[in-house]
C-alpha cells in the first residue's frame, strides 16, 4: 500500500484525540459551582477505516465504469457519425444525379417548347396572312359594294329630288292658288261682316236713341242740378229689354242728382222694343250700357 492512503486517518485520529483533550483539560480547570454542577457528555465517533477503504475502491470502480460508459458512447457516436455521413454522401450523391437528370430533362423540355413556339409562331404567321387576304378581299368586296351602293342612292336621290322638286312646284302653285281663293273668301267674308257690322249699328243707334229719349222722358232733375254736373250709370239688361241691374260707377258730388238719375231707369224698368234685336246686336251693344247724365241734357 501507498503511503498516502494512512495519511488522512491519522489525521482524523490525531485530530479527535486533540478534541478530546480539550474537553478534559476544561473540565480539570473549571471551579467547582457552588450552586449546581452539570456533568458534562463527551460523544466521540469511531472511524473504521475498512469502510473508507471500500468505499474508496467503490468510488474508484464507478469512475472506471463511468469511462468505459463514456468510451463506449463515444465510440458509439463516432460509428453513427460515420454511419450518418456514408448515408448524407450517398443521399447527395443521388441528389446529384437527380439534379443532374432534371437538367437533361429541363433542356430536353426547352429544346420541345422551343420547337413548340416556332411551329406555333409559324402557324399563327401563316393564319396571319390567311386572315389577312380574307380581310382585304372582304375589303375590297365592301368597297365594290359601297361604290355601287353609293351610285344607286345618288341616282335614287336626284330622282327623288327631281320628283321632290314637282311635288314641291306643284304645291306651291296649289297653295298660291289655295291663297288666292282663301284671300278672295277672307275678302268677301270681310265685306259681308263689315256690312253686317254696318247694319247692326245702324239697328243699335236707331234702338239707343229709343232707350235715350225713354229714360229721357222719365228723369226729374232736381232743384240742386247745376250746369257741369255728370253722374255715371251702368245698366245691365235682358234680352226682353227688361233692367237687370243698375248702379253708379261715378258719382257727380250730389247724392240727389245721383238717385234722380236711378230713378229715371227704375220709372222706365223695361225697354219693349229691345226683344226685336237680334240676340248678337243685343249682347254686342246692349247688354251692359253705360249712361252719363248731365243738367243740360242727356248724353250717351
Amino acid at each position: 500500500m501507498r503511503l498516502g492512503s494512512y495519511l488522512i486517518p491519522s489525521l482524523l485520529a490525531l485530530i479527535l484525540h486533540g478534541v478530546v483533550i480539550a474537553l478534559l483539560a476544561q473540565s480539570w480547570f473549571e471551579h467547582d459551582d457552588p450552586q449546581r454542577k452539570v456533568p458534562r457528555h463527551v460523544q466521540a465517533t469511531i472511524v473504521d477505516m475498512s469502510e473508507k477503504k471500500a468505499q474508496r475502491k467503490a468510488a474508484s470502480e464507478a469512475k472506471a465504469k463511468q469511462k468505459a460508459d463514456l468510451q463506449r458512447r463515444a465510440d458509439a457516436d463516432k460509428k453513427r457519425k460515420v454511419e450518418q455521413k456514408r448515408k448524407q454522401d450517398l443521399a447527395n450523391k443521388k441528389a446529384a444525379e437527380a439534379k443532374k437528370q432534371k437538367e437533361i430533362n429541363r433542356k430536353k423540355a426547352a429544346e420541345a417548347k422551343k420547337k413548340a413556339d416556332l411551329k406555333k409562331k409559324q402557324d399563327a404567321a401563316k393564319k396571319k396572312q390567311q386572315q389577312e387576304a380574307k380581310i382585304k378581299k372582304a375589303a375590297a368586296d365592301k368597297k365594290r359594294k359601297q361604290e355601287a351602293a353609293k351610285k344607286a342612292k345618288a341616282a335614287a336621290e336626284a330622282k327623288e329630288k327631281a320628283e321632290a322638286k314637282r311635288r314641291a312646284d306643284k304645291a306651291r302653285k296649289e297653295a298660291e292658288a289655295a291663297a288666292q281663293n282663301a284671300a278672295l273668301i277672307r275678302a268677301m267674308e270681310e265685306e259681308e261682316a263689315a256690312i253686317a257690322a254696318e247694319e247692326q249699328r245702324a239697328a243699335a243707334m236707331s234702338y239707343e236713341a229709343y232707350i235715350i229719349a225713354e229714360i229721357t222722358r222719365n228723369w226729374r232733375r232736381s232743384p240742386s242740378a247745376r250746369n257741369g254736373m255728370m253722374v255715371e250709370v251702368t245698366v245691365h239688361l235682358l234680352p226682353s229689354g227688361r233692367v237687370n241691374d243698375r248702379y253708379v260707377t261715378k258719382s257727380s258730388g250730389d247724392s240727389r242728382f245721383d238717385n234722380d238719375a236711378l230713378r229715371a231707369i227704375d220709372r222706365v224698368n223695361v225697354f219693349e222694343k229691345l226683344q226685336n234685336l237680334d240676340p248678337v246686336v243685343f249682347d254686342r251693344y246692349f247688354r251692359k250700357r253705360v249712361f252719363r247724365f248731365r243738367p243740360e241734357d242727356l248724353r250717351d
